[in-house]
C-alpha cells in the first residue's frame, strides 16, 4: 500500500500564524471603530466606561496579535476582556448567543484562549525573540521533546 505522507502536521505552525495574523487584524478593527470610527463606527473617548476602556485595549491587543508579540500573555487579557463583554453585554439579551447577538465575543474569547496554549506559531516576533531563550525558559513541549 502506498501511503502519502500527511501534510497537516507539517503546515499547521504556519496555518497558526496565518490565522494568529487575521484574528488580530480582524481585532484591530473593533478597537478602531471605538477610538476613531472606523468603518463609520460611534466613537467613544469616555475610559470610564467598558466601551470606552475595550477600544486602547483592542488596538493594542489586536497589534501584539497580530505581529505575533507576547501573544499568550496579551491573548489571556483578551480572551478574559471578550468573557466580561459577553456576559456583561450579550448574555442579558437571551440564552443562545445567535439570538442575542454575542457570538463574535465567544468566538474571539475561544480563538483567545487557544492562543494562550498554542503560542503564536512560526511566523511571530515572539519566535524571533525566543531562539536565543535560556533553557529555564523553555515551554513545556520544548522540554518533553528535547
Amino acid at each position: 500500500m502506498n501511503r502519502r505522507p500527511a501534510i497537516g502536521p507539517a503546515l499547521a505552525p504556519y496555518l497558526l500564524g496565518v490565522a494568529r495574523i487575521i484574528i488580530g487584524l480582524l481585532f484591530l478593527q473593533h478597537g478602531a471603530e471605538k477610538l476613531c470610527g472606523f468603518a463609520v463606527g460611534r466613537i467613544d473617548h469616555d475610559f470610564g466606561t467598558l466601551r470606552g476602556f475595550a477600544g486602547p485595549l483592542e488596538v493594542a491587543g489586536g497589534t501584539l496579535i497580530a505581529l505575533g508579540l507576547f501573544t499568550r500573555f496579551t491573548a489571556f487579557i483578551l480572551c478574559g476582556e471578550m468573557a466580561v463583554a459577553y456576559f456583561r453585554s450579550w448574555a442579558p439579551r437571551g440564552f443562545f448567543s445567535i439570538q442575542n447577538g454575542g457570538e463574535e465575543a465567544v468566538l474571539f474569547c475561544y480563538i483567545y484562549l487557544w492562543l494562550v496554549t498554542a503560542g503564536a506559531g512560526v511566523w511571530s516576533l515572539d519566535r524571533l525573540m525566543g531562539e536565543n531563550r535560556s533553557p529555564q525558559s523553555r515551554t513545556i513541549q520544548e522540554t518533553i521533546t528535547s
